[in-house]
């Protein structure tokens, strides 16, 4: 039997199909970058199949964190690539449990806000970021640059540094108390990052934080979850948790109370924001 093509698509399917061949025609390249990034996430859920992080890590209730939650924090852009809010209160709130002697670490920093939210919180901080010259050359010049560090350039508490993780000594640092990963989100970036991360701990106290866990605050980017198991000593991952209504996953070592990541999340706390705008 003989079917033909809009008997199956209707008119508007056709024209998405169109574009589809237009662009296999004369713009391939982006056709396979995307095949080859959705490649790339089922092969990191590949890995963690029939595992028992084929569902993600543990939930930790960010008020099992912080049962006294209450929170102020600045400066928040809420502009394309920033973290949520709720991501800078977890940060805030983590640098303050070392009552002003925290060192912090961070590797991927673009318009500086994470460190400018706990920098009055911590004695000394340190980004780690691409150099100038290297963003030019993946497309990222111009206004991009002038972005850069926009929130966190004249913090007197503050040191940038222009590397790029994969290829940097660490061993030129001293240790940390707070790490944050907001770097490369790929399988190797971040499995190198948090290998790198664990070495630099001070002691039993010092805390890793992964920023994108999540792409959104219910579904889990398991490329990112596939680094963080396979860069994390076997012996340390029982300490390994996802932190409710954020994008992050923690490692602190403690055993809380969590639960089974469960999608859709049934809501069982309210969160109450003020928000004030003032121009730079």
């Amino acid at each position: 039997m003989r079917l033909s093509l809009r008997r199956l698509f209707n008119v508007s399917d056709m024209k998405i199909l169109l574009n589809v061949l237009y662009l296999l025609i004369f713009n391939p390249r982006l056709i396979i970058s995307t095949l080859y990034d959705v490649a790339k996430a089922y092969s990191a859920y590949k890995r963690l199949k029939s595992t028992k992080y084929e569902k993600g890590l543990p939930v930790l209730d960010i008020l099992d964190l912080f049962p006294n939650l209450d929170e102020t924090v600045e400066p928040v852009s809420l502009l394309y690539g920033s973290s949520l809010s709720i991501d800078f209160v977890l940060l805030k709130s983590l640098a303050k449990r070392f009552s002003g002697e925290c060192d912090y670490f961070e590797i991927g920093t673009w318009r500086g806000e994470s460190v400018a939210v706990v920098s009055p919180f911590c004695k000394s901080c340190i980004t780690m970021n691409l150099s100038s010259k290297e963003l030019e050359k993946m497309g990222w010049g111009g206004r991009y640059l002038e972005i850069q560090r926009i929130f966190s350039k004249r913090l007197p508490n503050v040191i940038h540094i222009e590397a790029n993780s994969h290829y940097f000594d660490f061993s030129q640092l001293e240790k940390f108390d707070l790490i944050f990963i907001d770097g490369d989100h790929s399988y190797k970036g971040v499995k190198q990052d948090t290998e790198n991360a664990f070495r630099l701990l001070k002691d039993d106290r010092s805390i890793i934080v992964w920023h994108d866990y999540s792409t959104n605050f219910e579904d889990i980017n398991y490329e990112v979850l596939a680094g963080i198991i396979d860069g994390t000593p076997e012996l340390e991952r029982k300490y390994l948790y996802q932190v409710s209504n954020t994008l992050c996953a923690i490692y602190i070592k403690k055993e809380y109370k969590s639960r089974e990541w469960v999608k859709p999340v049934l809501p069982d706390k309210k969160f109450i924001f003020h928000i004030q705008g003032k121009r730079l």
